[in-house]
């Protein structure tokens, strides 16, 4: 038996104690904080996106590059918890919702966004290392409060009470309006679709040859894309004959692929004319003021 085994034995012992104790200190750090609510003692930024903020928690304050800023105080849910080296990161969702701005047209719209943040504590390795969860912890709530409830939190006289901002006045009347709007458009843009591509239908048959070749062409193109599958009313807005249109099988002259090419390219036209048809859609009625 080699002399190394025994050390390498006691590394490898060393080594699995090591992963146990960092996975327990894992465990009970989530146990802890996962699900929990806080009230967060400093500023909070979010992009008030699908995706956590980052924002480093530290002596100095918060180091953060999201746009939206939220005075200290702010209650959050824990949603997850991830610790590394020699940080702990707290992945939060705010508890109140901000009422956020979007531009359609020349109508304002309001929603109300859910807004994450990614609490970022900087712990010494030592104290990782050690599965020292009472100090991380320490070091965690000297910038934010847990509670195990909602309700208890929402009595903490640190949360800075913030409610979601109210919606403009006569904010219903916008949204009737701004459907309608929409409706129109959307009646706009199929019925200007709908016009080329029967203006394009149009050139071809005036283009027309009776040579017996072309002729031939013409007909076999045509029935090539009468299978066109194109249904959705978005694709047949964007669609372009280039896409669907197959190449001229080589061994035919010269007049009989020019037709084969128009052949499917009117039928092309005519197909997106008659299915746009079936994309107009209602306007909604708008209340009177």
């Amino acid at each position: 038996m080699s002399q190394r085994f025994p050390g390498l034995l006691v590394s490898a012992v060393v080594c699995l104690a090591t992963v146990a104790q960092a996975s327990n200190l894992d465990d009970e750090l989530d146990r802890a904080l996962r699900g929990a609510w806080a009230v967060v003692g400093v500023e909070v930024y979010s992009g008030c996106t699908s995706t956590y903020s980052d924002n480093t928690i530290g002596a100095a304050g918060v180091a953060a590059k999201a746009t939206h800023r939220f005075a200290p105080g702010e209650l959050v849910k824990i949603d997850k918890v991830k610790l590394k080296r020699s940080r702990i990161d707290l992945l939060a969702t705010l508890a109140t919702p901000k009422l956020l701005s979007t531009t359609d047209g020349p109508f304002e719209l309001y929603n109300p966004a859910e807004c994450r943040a990614q609490l970022i504590f900087e712990v010494p390795r030592e104290q990782v290392k050690a599965g020292d969860a009472a100090a991380i912890l320490a070091r965690i709530q000297r910038s934010l409060t847990l509670y195990p409830s909602l309700d208890g939190a929402q009595s903490s006289k640190i949360w800075n009470g913030r409610e979601t901002e109210d919606l403009p006045p006569d904010y219903d009347l916008t949204l009737q309006r701004h459907a309608a709007w929409k409706a129109e458009q959307t009646n706009a843009a199929v019925d200007e679709g709908i016009r080329n591509a029967l203006k394009r239908a149009s050139r071809l048959a005036e283009g027309m040859s009776d040579d017996e070749h072309y002729a031939q062409g013409f007909g076999a193109g045509a029935e090539k894309m009468s299978d066109l599958s194109v249904t959705s009313c978005s694709s047949l807005l964007s669609a372009s004959f280039s896409v669907y249109r197959s190449r001229a099988p080589k061994d035919h002259p010269s007049r009989w692929q020019d037709g084969y090419e128009d052949g499917q390219e009117l039928v092309f036209n005519v197909l997106v004319a008659e299915r746009l048809g079936a994309c107009r859609v209602p306007v909604p009625p708008v209340d009177r003021p």
